[in-house]
């Protein structure tokens, strides 16, 4: 029987092919002759079991493996038929038939591979980037917060009530349901009345305390909080007040600058004033990059067409599906179980979502290739260290978690999507598009064409 393979467009191909009962029943003997090789059976040598005895032990693993074995060797029977490479196919076929009948197995499947497309004027599809000038007074107004900020603290004497821009000293634990939740518990925690470093409602409820004095807040978690077992859950938190401080502002001097810039022994004011600028130039580029991050996705989606395979656009739905599961109230979650229809409907409605995502990876991947652009091992540990410090974790058992759980690939593509975005729009910088240097090249280039010009002739 000839074998009906074809390519529906430039990313997926519908195989339609009889599984033959007798090619099964080759991979079944086969399978059965490679388990009695390996496998003990009392009242017979180690590879001398009866292939009558494994064939009945092992009935339902040998039919399955036999079956996968046919499959596997019918695809690749059907990408040689078209002159596909092997290499060339992404993600599992999507079984669409797979039923049995006197002759065998009737299978119909559609098979993924890589979609073949070309960027070539993508450049001009890059918003332009317009640095911001950095002024002095930019400067000196971020190294005063820093001596604002990083001065000692001093207890306030005075019996008042805690006041905004206070620092309260502070014990608090955490509970759920009356019961004390791990990592909500702090003793001596210094916390900014106003800085808004805690979950909403949190520092307005100190507002009013005294020294010494104990209160129990309520406040919600966030849907979106990073622990998942606290996400919109109610919480209480018994705090107790240990005292009000103020901090004294640092004197602005080359001391000071000493002790902002600790790795530099010789550092003066003057210095921590150009390593101040320097910040503030790279927080406000990299504020323009993200900013336009969003508008140079669109444009490349937009205008970067080509056939995404079914396989992976699947893949994507189901993980979105399954991480927005982690999101929802617990009656929610409850319909979706008991409506298979609600729930299939929620899991379709990411489909849009799930192409972008597929078809920017695609599109991610070639700009890459195209500007020698790679993610390092050492680029992956570093955002893992960082991830860790954040929540307070060990960096190992971060690492661990995401090896355990084969995300590192995911977190390679976002890094290098990062990596490619920002490298398409940092090509838009011109050299003199910062505009301070910019005013300074005008004012020399117009002093040399006034010494160019002729003098007039008396």
């Amino acid at each position: 029987m000839k074998m009906s393979v074809k390519l529906i467009d430039n990313a997926n191909i519908l195989l339609e092919e009889v599984l033959q009962n007798d090619k099964i029943q080759q991979k079944k003997v086969k399978i059965a002759q490679n388990i009695s090789k390996n496998i003990k059976v009392d009242g017979f040598r180690k590879g001398k079991v009866p292939l009558n005895v494994v064939e009945s032990r092992f009935k339902d693993r040998i039919e399955q493996d036999s079956q996968n074995e046919a499959l596997n060797e019918l695809i690749l029977d059907s990408l040689k038929e078209l002159n596909i490479e092997a290499n060339q196919v992404i993600g599992n076929p999507i079984i669409t038939k797979y039923e049995k009948t006197d002759k065998g197995i009737e299978v119909e499947a559609k098979i993924g591979i890589f979609p073949k497309f070309e960027i070539d004027d993508y450049k001009q599809l890059v918003p332009e980037v317009k640095l911001e000038e950095i002024t002095s007074k930019m400067v000196d107004d971020r190294i005063k917060e820093l001596a604002k900020s990083s001065g000692d603290l001093s207890e306030i004497k005075e019996e008042r009530e805690l006041e905004i821009k206070d620092i309260a000293n502070i014990n608090f634990e955490g509970f759920l349901d009356d019961k004390a939740f791990e990592g909500g518990k702090a003793d001596n925690y210094d916390l900014e009345i106003g800085s808004k470093s805690f979950i909403e409602g949190f520092e307005e409820q100190l507002l009013g305390m005294k020294k010494g004095e104990n209160r129990d807040i309520k406040v919600t978690f966030p849907e979106n909080y990073n622990s998942p077992h606290l996400a919109g859950k109610d919480a209480r938190f018994n705090v107790t007040l240990n005292k009000i401080q103020c901090r004294i502002e640092s004197k602005i001097d080359d001391d000071f600058a000493k002790k902002m810039l600790p790795s530099d022994s010789n550092a003066t004011l003057e210095s921590l004033k150009t390593y101040t600028k320097m910040q503030l130039e790279n927080e406000s580029k990299n504020k323009i990059l993200n900013g336009l991050k969003p508008k140079l996705v669109d444009n490349l989606l937009d205008n970067i067409n080509f056939d995404l395979p079914d396989s992976i656009v699947e893949q994507e739905i189901d993980v979105i599906f399954r991480n927005s599961l982690q999101n929802i109230k617990p009656e929610e979650l409850k319909e979706l179980q008991n409506d298979i229809s609600k729930a299939k409907q929620k899991r379709e409605s990411f489909r849009e979502e799930a192409q972008k995502s597929v078809k920017l990876t695609f599109i991610v991947d070639q700009l890459a290739k195209k500007n020698n652009l790679s993610v390092s091992d050492n680029e992956v540990y570093q955002v893992l260290y960082y991830e860790a410090m954040m929540m307070g974790a060990n960096p190992k058992e971060v690492l661990d978690t995401y090896e355990k759980n084969n995300m590192i690939p995911a977190l390679k593509m976002t890094i290098l999507e990062n990596k490619v975005l920002n490298n398409l729009l940092e090509s838009t910088i011109k050299k003199d598009d910062n505009p301070k240097e910019s005013q300074v090249k005008k004012e020399k280039d117009k002093e040399v064409a006034k010494a160019k010009k002729p003098k007039a002739e008396d």
